[in-house]
């Protein structure tokens, strides 16, 4: 009898679902405001704003519903994972690209919690055990021992400086400078400055050459190239931040 009671009382906590539902809820409101921030610092990037469209969304419909709202938020967080991972992945190897590192984690984390939430919504899986909880504390002491170690980075980070006969780029404003850069055959020095808030690389494919040069940073590559002309980009803006070496 007294069984009956606790579980038909009001004010009774839900058995299932009720913290996955909490978590969902807050793994999306971390993914808004990361992308605010991403759109703040590293300028305007207009298919982000169309996940904060659907997540906005998503809460305000989780008020009022579970399944259909879960299957949304969860839709969009794989599509935000899977069209971000190009920009993400490179940043996560390169904790000295310090803000540019934390907010590639945060969304990331945030992204799979809310996967993992959504999913245990649509299961209507139980929370008895404190999960949803665990899991979120988890996530959040993750990105505040990741957080802690990218700050220490960062400020430890050595910018290179320029040798004489370096070829000389700089990176602002996601391009290039310089498109077409020349040098003679033999080893080369390639010295890049990072006027950006976000991490670039010079990447030559032909020549395996991949240099991370963190947000705000100068770094440094030598490298020996023969006769030829070969493309040099940046990995995470390829499309936006490529060009030309001619080597005589």
């Amino acid at each position: 009898m007294s069984q009956q009671t606790e579980a038909s009382s009001p004010n009774a906590e839900p058995r299932t679902g009720s913290g996955w539902v909490k978590l969902l809820r807050w793994a999306t409101i971390a993914s808004i405001v990361v992308v605010i921030l991403v759109n703040i610092f590293g300028g305007l990037i207009p298919p982000l704003l169309v996940f904060v469209a659907l997540w906005v969304a998503g809460l305000i419909w989780l008020g009022r519903s579970t399944k259909g709202p879960a299957v949304l938020l969860l839709i969009s967080f794989v599509l935000m994972i899977a069209s971000s991972a190009p920009f993400i992945i490179p940043t996560l190897v390169v904790p000295a690209s310090g803000g540019d590192f934390i907010l590639s984690l945060a969304s990331l984390v945030a992204g799979v919690v809310g996967i993992v939430a959504a999913v245990a919504v649509l299961r209507r899986s139980s929370d008895l055990t404190g999960a949803s909880r665990k899991l979120g504390m988890a996530a959040a002491g993750l990105l505040l021992i990741a957080a802690a170690f990218s700050i220490f980075s960062t400020l430890g980070y050595e910018d290179a400086t320029a040798q004489e006969g370096d070829v000389e780029l700089i990176a602002e404003d996601i391009e290039f400078t310089d498109t077409s850069l020349e040098a003679e055959a033999g080893e080369i020095g390639v010295f890049v400055d990072n006027a950006d808030g976000t991490l670039h690389t010079f990447t030559i494919d032909e020549l395996d050459v991949n240099l991370d040069i963190p947000a705000s940073k100068a770094a440094r590559v030598t490298f020996q190239a023969e006769p030829g002309t070969y493309v040099f980009f940046c990995s995470p803006h390829k499309e936006d931040m490529k060009g030309t070496l001619t080597v005589e």
